[in-house]
């Protein structure tokens, strides 16, 4: 992103004049490896543009997320070269439900976004910073307004200057410019090509991703791109999973032979796309019962009737072990059994449920709810993990102790394997359940709460400290 800077005059750069192919201009001096450049403006000052990387920029903030797991490959693209003529491949999602956009500050990205809104929309366009009217004079839908925004007003998208953790705090109704511009521009990342002519959209996943994820993934990526009929597949021997082992269990495609260059989009990098609001609040064809392998999933009904045999359970689902080893934060974030324990108490009162089914990975979660609550949990017999054993061995991920637990091929894919199938009758007994209650967002909450054919009664969050709806 181009920030707006002080004319430095002490400082010889490469000059332009302040005209509609300004930024354009100075991205094409950036591949070059220019980052600061003049402008001449006929309008008012004249001023500087400073190219920050978007990923560091985000990154500098004391929002940004600490856990490693977001250190690693960039959530925001360069985004060095675009089109913000090309209506077919901008992406309106984000403004669905807004009248207007409210900008704090001048830059590149709020500049161009707020032609793209006046080009292609009708919403009202209020800016803080009337310096905006340097590049659109004139123009009466530029409402220039020097207050500040009503935080109350859910009808106005409000775009701060500075990074807002937006995908980890679920918050959408406040943006930065650099996670905007990305939820407007994400069809030019994916791909140059006209999503018109593109047949398959193949998904190459990080090998340190659990089966959650990787469905998960799949399954909304699938239906934010069934809009052009694009067929989202996998990467045959991408993930750490054996191919057979996905196929087995679940109505997953593979990347067939026809695939190419002219009418694939390759999705290397899932997070960019992860954290949008359009997957974080997908809706519709996410992962159901549907794609689960049919005789698995007959399976698991006939265990779960044993199991519950009429009983009214309430279900627990309670990250902890990597979760709490990676720092994870915002809406996904970890509860302790101690700062958990009363709310669940309460709805045990209050709905006289016979048990609890519980669905964990750490075992030190594990022994305090046992202990709470002597007699009454259920549990999936499963491979449990302690933050000691991340500590201990130096990881941050359940892939990277697996991986050290089980280092041959055939010991690993058969553990990948009875690990998949113990993770999978665990969502489905929680789907099974009455109310619901979970640590806080990760790749099983959304399977469960597909999965669950009649709803929950009830459904809390911890992690959000509020009953989800």
């Amino acid at each position: 992103m181009l920030i707006i800077k002080e004319y430095d005059r002490e400082m010889n750069h490469r000059t332009f004049d302040l005209c509609p192919e300004l930024f354009h201009k100075a991205l094409d001096a950036v591949l070059l490896g220019e980052k600061r450049f003049h402008v001449n403006n006929p309008s008012g000052e004249d001023f500087d543009l400073l190219y920050q990387e978007n990923q560091l920029w985000a990154e500098s903030s004391d929002k940004y997320p600490d856990s490693p797991l977001f250190h690693q490959d960039p959530l925001y693209p360069p985004y060095l070269i675009y089109d913000e003529s090309d209506r077919d491949r901008l992406c309106f999602d984000i403004f669905e439900g807004f009248d207007g956009v409210w900008f704090q500050e001048i830059n590149e990205y709020t500049v161009v976004l707020t032609g793209v809104l006046l080009k292609f929309t009708d919403l009202k366009i209020i800016w803080k910073d009337e310096r905006i009217l340097w590049f659109y004079p004139g123009e009466e839908r530029v409402i220039p307004d020097n207050r500040e925004a009503d935080k109350d007003d859910k009808k106005i998208l409000k775009v701060i200057n500075t990074f807002y953790p937006s995908a980890f705090i679920c918050d959408f109704f406040t943006m930065d410019p650099v996670v905007l511009f990305h939820h407007v521009f994400v069809y030019q990342w994916l791909t140059k090509l006209s999503l018109k002519k593109v047949k398959y959209a193949e998904i190459l996943v990080a090998r340190s991703e659990g089966i959650g994820s990787i469905l998960t993934v799949y399954a909304r990526t699938r239906n934010f791109l069934k809009r052009f009929g694009i067929e989202v597949t996998l990467r045959p021997g991408s993930s750490r999973y054996a191919d057979h082992i996905i196929e087995k269990y679940f109505c997953v495609r593979m990347t067939p032979s026809d695939s190419n260059e002219n009418n694939t989009v390759y999705i290397t990098n899932y997070y960019g796309l992860l954290f949008t609001k359009m997957l974080r609040y997908s809706t519709g064809d996410d992962f159901n019962s549907s794609s689960l392998d049919p005789g698995f999933l007959s399976e698991m009904k006939e265990y779960g009737d044993s199991v519950f045999n009429g009983k009214r359970m309430l279900g627990i689902l309670l990250r902890g072990s990597d979760y709490i080893a990676s720092g994870m934060s915002g809406a996904s974030a970890p509860v302790t059994v101690e700062a958990a324990l009363p709310k669940i108490r309460e709805w045990m009162e209050e709905d006289r449920y016979d048990g609890i089914f519980l669905a964990t990975e750490d075992r030190d979660i594990l022994k305090k709810m046992v202990d709470a609550f002597p007699g009454r949990i259920r549990i999936i017999p499963q491979e449990r993990y302690s933050v000691t054993d991340f500590i201990k061995e130096g990881v941050n991920t359940i892939s990277e102790l697996d991986r050290k637990r089980h280092p041959t091929g055939k010991e690993y894919d058969d553990f990948l394997e009875d690990s998949t199938v113990n993770y999978f009758y665990a969502l489905y007994l929680l789907s099974r359940c009455e109310s619901f209650m979970y640590s806080g967002q990760c790749g099983g909450i959304v399977m469960t709460k597909s999965l669950s054919e009649k709803g929950f009664k009830r459904m809390w969050c911890f992690a959000e400290n509020k009953e989800i709806k």
